[in-house]
């Protein structure tokens, strides 16, 4: 059984590779969850069962064949809509609202700047320090300097910083920028900077995630763009990018190595192999043992829970959820693991055709030459879905969801062309 995921979506990776004649973004996708499923066999010969947030043991293993279908079938059919998209068919990208784009820039680069200045002062000093500590104390609910400090900001600020999350969409900005409108170099500076304003963020609670992230997404952003890419802009991008991935990885392994300590019977790289490659033994564990009794729509609904409810997911409530359970429900199971556990079985399967479906009215035709940039952006925004759903589901909490708002805000003024004066 553990052999049918990895099989499925190698298929499927070389399928398309084959059909589109390059590598584009429904062979990165399918690549990543050939890659993940590849590292649960690895898992499953090397003996790494039981740690690491893998739920699974030698003695309690269950992979059946209804959990199997399910996820290879499930995930297959949220990356189907991408394939529409043939890279080396697109001959150009529009831009129907430049103000509108312009516009939305600026705003992510001031609410970029207002991060750095509330991380401006700790940041330092949180390098040179406990790094396990500092992510305890975050799990324990102890604010960061930086949240002590925005605590302390006007109202209204406090509220602008809300679209941080959002400043991810500064990669396919700055992208499209370097690729078609040729903005000068310190704007897309701008732009690139303001990109990395959550991972930076993230150092102060010692967090690898918002790094992952902002990679995974990157990647995207290459893969979809690198037909436009001239010599001289592959070279610019390596010099330019070398530096900041250097000092992410040397980071990225701090980390890793400050968290796992010598009680550990596993390795930071066993470990980091375990984070990869749990998501399908996971959601196979979630299948046979979740309490569907127990259904929660707190992280797919996020915005109506947080404004209607006046409910955020937590840590204290994925507690009371994971005893609800009797498991620990806080590991990587694949976005549709997370969707399976909070709707059931049936309603994972109602939520993957939504998506489906929202994917292919969105795309609407196979082999486009032409997209407007409003177009790109919210093929952007819902590919986050599956791209960092080889972990778990992105958008579980509202200020997450604002990336969309933002994004069929600047859609509806594209298509409607309504002019920004």
């Amino acid at each position: 059984m553990i052999l049918i995921p990895f099989l499925f979506f190698a298929g499927l990776t070389a399928y398309w590779w084959r059909k589109h004649s390059c590598i584009d973004i429904c062979v990165y996708m399918s690549g990543l969850y050939a890659l993940i499923s590849l590292l649960a066999m690895v898992i499953l010969l090397f003996d790494l069962m039981g740690e690491g947030g893998i739920l699974m043991e030698r003695d309690n293993m269950t992979l059946g064949i209804i959990p199997t279908l399910l996820f290879c079938a499930c995930i297959g059919l949220c990356l189907l809509p991408f394939s529409m998209i043939y890279g080396r068919d697109i001959k150009r990208i529009t831009i129907n609202a430049p103000r509108w784009v312009d516009a939305l820039s600026v705003m992510l680069i001031l609410v970029s700047l207002l991060n750095l200045y509330l991380v401006a002062d700790s940041t330092m000093d949180i390098l040179q320090g406990d790094l396990a500590q500092i992510r305890n104390d975050h799990y324990a609910g102890e604010d960061s300097p930086a949240q002590i400090k925005a605590e302390t900001m006007n109202y209204v600020f406090r509220l602008f910083y809300y679209f941080n999350v959002s400043t991810i969409l500064c990669l396919p900005l700055f992208f499209y920028n370097v690729c078609f409108h040729r903005k000068r170099w310190w704007w897309n500076g701008l732009l690139f900077f303001a990109s990395l304003s959550a991972p930076i963020g993230g150092i102060q609670v010692a967090d690898r995630t918002e790094i992952a992230f902002w990679g995974l997404m990157l990647l995207f952003c290459i893969v979809f763009f690198y037909p436009f890419f001239s010599k001289k802009l592959k070279w610019g991008l390596t010099l330019a990018g070398l530096p900041i991935i250097l000092a992410f990885s040397v980071y990225f392994v701090a980390v890793s190595q400050a968290r796992f300590d010598t009680k550990s019977s596993s390795s930071s790289g066993d470990r980091a192999l375990q984070y990869t490659g749990q998501g399908y033994l996971n959601f196979c564990y979630f299948y046979e043992n979740a309490n569907f009794d127990y259904l929660n729509g707190m992280r797919e609904f996020p915005f109506v829970n947080h404004f209607v409810f006046h409910k955020d997911s937590n840590s204290q409530i994925r507690d009371e959820r994971s005893g609800e359970q009797g498991f620990f429900i806080s590991v990587f199971s694949t976005f549709i693991g997370d969707v399976m556990l909070d709707l059931g079985v049936i309603g994972m399967v109602v939520w993957v055709i939504a998506f489906f479906m929202i994917g292919m009215l969105l795309i609407r035709r196979a082999h486009r030459e032409e997209f407007d940039l409003s177009e790109v952006l919210l093929i952007y925004v819902i590919a986050i879905y599956p791209v960092f759903g080889i972990f778990y589901y992105r958008m579980f909490f509202f200020t997450y969801t604002l990336i969309i708002f933002l994004v069929v805000g600047l859609r509806i003024v594209s298509h409607y062309k309504l002019v920004a004066k």
